[in-house]
């Protein structure tokens, strides 16, 4: 079975870096605290030992053996008894050549001192030395005695080192009783803070919330609404990208107070009455929405609010024109018309009993209806597209105007969001181009449509008045019209549409009294 890498939990992450923290320091501090009782007690027993080694020094039966000429059999007795009630190592004498007179193993008696440290107390010095002992390690006091200002000899007193570590040991049971308390303290100080941070976050580990953040960014971004959020200081939070958008919110927005970027904002309300507000219109910027507001509430408490909307005019004019209906109903209108029209005169040819005019006028009239059935039908393969092409032909019959389209057009079955926006950005054009040439005695419209290997191409050409070039750039802007003032949104949807939703290209090419033609490039994806 092959090794799967998995990460510790966050809880058990956080008590281990806790735990790693706490017996890091305790470790150190109890090996300081050991360096620091090592010390005190070396420091206190050679203090002992040359306060023992002084008071010994100044004692007249010790002066007295000291000047016999073989001291051994009264010191050696004697340096027992003190040696027993002092609890001290050693106290060894020597004779002013370094020969002892006294040790704990008589069988060493008269032999020379050992450690290489006596040297300074034979000069006449009195100190504290470390050294190795034929006995072993220990800490010695040197405390030369004197007769007429010249050296007759030297007590060492001294205690061996392991008698040291047990004193050590004594006291520092005590410091590792207390540590032991201190890292039983810590893992449930680490215990304790590893469930407050889990339950902060909700009992999520930090891959989860990533992935959470990670959604929620993508969640935003696919929303047609644009989406505003505050805290509970009413800063701004978030703001997705259909909201820059449609309000044209600067990228610095984030972090400002709500009414900075939004003077007339309610999000402040909303969250002082902790009411909800629905469909409400609201001018920012200029553009006028529809909004939605709600507070966000955790635990009774307000912390924030959020706020959704859509453009009011996209709304009103994509519910009539991305759907198609209004192309459809104008279509039907048309052909209805047109065949009532055609009905009456066949009605009249037969009361007069004109049948040879009225079966050829018949043959006219399926002809040229077949014609544009067969020609839509091998060309233009996407149903919504050549249903609106009909329709539009037959409103152009009823206004007297020509629509043609290019013999070239060749159009395949469509997906089906491009397929709508196929529908949006042709019918609006071709909307526009009826009101360019109504006005014109020879109207003419023709329609071209392309499938290239990377894109779809869509050009409208009519022959009528043409746009001034100093008006090009506003014809793209909402509510810009020269006819009337419930105007000026069908350009508008286009220009908007192909720039943010089908991240397209249009241009507009046109001359005074020649024409006008808009020519768009779909990228396929």
């Amino acid at each position: 079975m092959p090794f799967i890498k998995r990460k510790l939990p966050l809880q058990l992450r956080i008590i281990g870096l806790v735990l790693t923290v706490v017996l890091t320091i305790l470790v150190s501090i109890g090996y300081l605290f050991n360096l620091i009782i090592v010390q005190f007690v070396e420091d206190a027993v050679g203090d002992s030992a040359l306060d023992a080694a002084k008071l010994i020094a100044e004692l007249p039966d010790i002066r007295e053996a000291m000047e016999l000429g073989d001291p051994h059999s009264y010191l050696q007795p004697r340096t027992r008894e003190i040696r027993e009630k002092t609890k001290v190592g050693f106290i060894t004498i020597l004779d002013s050549n370094g020969i002892r007179y006294t040790h704990n193993n008589e069988e060493l008696i008269g032999q020379r001192f050992t450690g290489g440290d006596e040297g300074p107390a034979l000069a006449g010095e009195e100190y504290i030395s470390k050294a190795v002992g034929i006995s072993g390690p220990s800490i010695r006091a040197f405390v030369p005695v004197k007769k007429d200002g010249k050296v007759i000899g030297v007590i060492a007193v001294g205690m061996f080192n392991n008698n040291i570590y047990k004193i050590v040991n004594s006291y520092f049971i005590s410091v590792i009783y207390f540590l032991c308390i201190a890292l039983a303290l810590g893992i449930l100080l680490s215990i304790l803070l590893a469930r407050s941070i889990k339950k902060t976050m909700y009992g999520l580990e930090p891959d989860e919330i990533a992935n959470i953040v990670k959604e929620r960014e993508a969640l935003l971004d696919c929303l047609h609404e644009g989406v505003i959020a505050v805290d509970k200081n009413r800063k701004v939070t978030l703001i997705n990208e259909t909201a820059r958008k449609i309000l044209s919110f600067d990228s610095d927005a984030l972090g400002k107070h709500v009414t900075e970027i939004i003077p007339s904002s309610r999000l402040s309300e909303v969250m002082d009455t902790k009411e909800k507000e629905y469909n409400t219109e609201h001018t920012v910027n200029g553009v006028t929405v529809i909004v939605n507001r709600a507070p966000i509430i955790v635990n009774n408490e307000v912390v924030g609010a959020v706020s959704t909307f859509r453009d009011t005019s996209e709304m009103r004019s994509l519910a009539e024109e991305l759907t198609g209906v209004k192309q459809y109903m104008e279509g039907l209108r048309a052909k209805t018309h047109e065949f009532m029209n055609r009905l009456h005169t066949l009605h009249g040819l037969l009361e007069l009993r004109e049948y040879e005019e009225a079966k050829s006028f018949i043959l006219q009239t399926t002809n040229s209806q077949q014609k544009l059935l067969q020609f839509l039908g091998r060309k233009i393969l996407d149903p919504k597209t050549s249903a609106l092409l009909l329709g539009k032909i037959q409103q152009a019959e009823e206004r007297n105007i020509s629509l043609k389209i290019d013999p070239g057009s060749h159009l395949p079955p469509l997906p089906e969001e491009i397929s709508n926006s196929m529908i949006l950005i042709l019918g609006n054009l071709i909307d526009n181009a009826f009101d360019a040439v109504k006005d014109i005695a020879d109207g003419q419209i023709e329609v071209t449509l392309l499938d290239q290997q990377d894109q779809w191409v869509i050009m409208v050409e009519d022959n009528g008045h043409g746009i001034p070039e100093s008006r090009i750039p506003f014809i793209f802007k909402k509510n810009y019209s020269t006819k009337n003032a419930d105007r000026g949104y069908g350009l508008y949807l286009v220009k908007n549409h192909i720039d943010h939703v089908l991240h397209g290209e249009l241009n507009v090419t046109s001359s005074p009294d020649l024409g006008t033609v808009f020519w768009i490039s779909i990228p396929k994806r």
